[in-house]
Formats: structure tokens, sequence, C-alpha cells
């Protein structure tokens, strides 16, 4: 079961590196799609994991970790660091191999789904921000 549920969770980290991948071809940064997706991969991960920590810090259930700047601004240095070092040339290449042959509807539902996990992410920032404990 833990087998399959770490499975999932790889193939998920997989095809939204495949999407940022080909968010990244159709921007300015076209001619570095390599390098941008896991910078934005690992970006959008810790930014996940500061809001979680600090929507549970405000519910008192663990401590907010990252108070100073310099210890959030390391922490997502090495998940950028860790999502690059991951994601090189030969596990980029079966990747994009293996999602490249999505169907239109794929496709779109799939763009759909990552424009809404990114949104979410950065939405939830203000959420927490203004969230206090017992006015739900």
């Amino acid at each position: 079961m833990i087998r399959n549920g770490k499975k999932d969770l790889s193939k998920m980290f997989d095809y939204l590196y495949y999407k940022l991948y080909q968010a990244t071809l159709k921007s300015s940064l076209n001619a570095i799609p390599h390098f941008m997706a896991p910078v934005y991969l690992g970006g959008l991960i810790s930014v996940n994991v500061l809001v979680l920590n600090a929507f549970l810090a405000k519910m008192d259930v663990f401590p907010f970790l990252f108070s100073s700047t310099v210890t959030g601004g390391v922490f997502a240095i090495l998940l950028i660091i860790a999502a690059m070092s991951y994601y090189r040339k030969d596990k980029r290449e079966h990747i994009l191999d293996k999602y490249s042959q999505e169907s239109k509807n794929e496709r779109i539902k799939g763009n759909v789904i990552v424009a809404i996990y990114v949104s979410i992410s950065f939405l939830l920032i203000f959420a927490v921000a203004f969230f206090k404990p017992g006015k739900l």
C-alpha cells in the first residue's frame, strides 16, 4: 500500500514537472526549460510547505519553523537544488517521452488541474495570513 502511495506521489511530481517544463517552453525563458522547470517545482513545493507550517503554527499544532527569512530562503534553495539534481537529463528525457503522448483532452485537463493547483497554492498564502484561529 505504501509503495503505491510513493509511486503515485512520484508520478504527480513528474507530471507537475512536465507541465512546468511545457509552460516554460512557451514563456520568455524557453531557451532554458531544463533549468527553470525544477526551479519552479522546488519553489512551488517550498511555498506549500511554508504555508502548511504557518497554518499549523496558527492552530498551535506545530511550531513555526521559518521565523527567519534566511531559514525560509535556505529551505527553498535546498528544495530547488534537490529538484534540479533529481530531474537531471536522463530523468527529464524519460518524463518528456512518457507524457508527450497525451491526447488533446488529457493535455487540456492536465493544464486546468495544474493551473488550479498553482493558483490555490498562492492564494493559500493570503488565506493563512488572514486566518484567525477560532474564527471559522
